[in-house]
């Protein structure tokens, strides 16, 4: 098993797919920092006002997970996540069974070992390349603004003392980025999971690179329509829309998913021959 799984890394650092992946997600958050946080940094007391109830621009107000307008960064960025979490590297499951490696591969170790770890470095991977550009965001921030407090009276955040962590949110902010980074990074598990099933009844890797990303929009018009939206991945992965959630619901959604959709991808390793 350690073999296999050192094999997969290797593959996965040296993936071109995965580097798109990242880079897609770099060249969104950063084009954010550069129309919102570097602005802001030149003219930080702009947003102050002696007389009234407002604050300095800071880190918390301008970072990509949390700032105002332009809001379409933001937007498409949650959006095609499940594309780039899947696209990094769950598709190579499905090139390894097209070029035959897979045979090869079944000569030299139990299937089981394979398949556990193409899931570990798939899931990996789309977690690195969901977070790491919000976390490259956020340390950009971090060096040309001051980290200041949110003070919850100044109305300035979506985020509310009851919201999902709203307490922690102004009193340990960086905590807060650090729970809602692990959460995010949990949730492609679901779109890699799903990814990885699609893949061991399809061999089209546009179709199962694509159909997280459908099923996750649909799910979401779905949910809209009946007044659950906030049961969306979308809406769960946006800071700004944590009112409305709560620990329990948002975690297991998570692992009953994931357990669902991965639990059928390690039950039909029975039926694979590598064929």
């Amino acid at each position: 098993m350690k073999a296999v799984l050192k094999i997969e890394f290797q593959r996965l650092f040296r993936s071109v797919t995965f580097y798109i992946s990242m880079g897609i997600g770099l060249i969104l958050t950063m084009t954010q920092f550069v129309m919102v946080g570097l602005q802001e940094s030149m003219h930080i007391l702009d947003a102050y006002s002696p007389k009234g109830i407002s604050e300095p621009y800071g880190v918390f107000s301008s970072y990509f997970g949390m700032a105002g307008p332009p809001l379409v960064y933001r937007q498409i960025y949650y959006l095609i996540l499940p594309i780039l979490a899947v696209f990094a590297y769950a598709t190579t499951f499905c090139a390894d069974h097209n070029s035959g490696y897979v045979k090869n591969l079944y000569t030299r170790t139990n299937k089981k070992y394979y398949y556990a770890a193409k899931y570990i470095v798939s899931c990996t991977a789309g977690g690195l390349v969901a977070t790491i550009p919000l976390v490259v965001n956020l340390i950009a921030n971090m060096m040309v603004l001051p980290s200041l407090k949110p003070v919850a009276a100044l109305g300035c955040y979506a985020g509310n003392g009851i919201a999902l962590w709203g307490d922690i949110f102004y009193t340990h902010p960086y905590i807060f980025m650090v729970l809602y980074l692990i959460l995010i990074f949990f949730y492609q598990f679901i779109f890699v999971s799903l990814a990885l099933l699609l893949s061991t009844w399809v061999n089209n890797r546009f179709l199962i690179t694509l159909f997280p990303f459908l099923l996750n929009y649909f799910s979401y018009m779905m949910l809209s329509f009946i007044k659950k939206a906030k049961y969306s991945p979308i809406i769960i992965m946006d800071m700004t829309r944590i009112n409305a959630l709560r620990f329990g619901p948002v975690v297991l959604e998570c692992v009953c998913l994931t357990v669902l959709f991965g639990g059928v991808y390690f039950w039909r390793q029975k039926k694979d021959e590598g064929l």
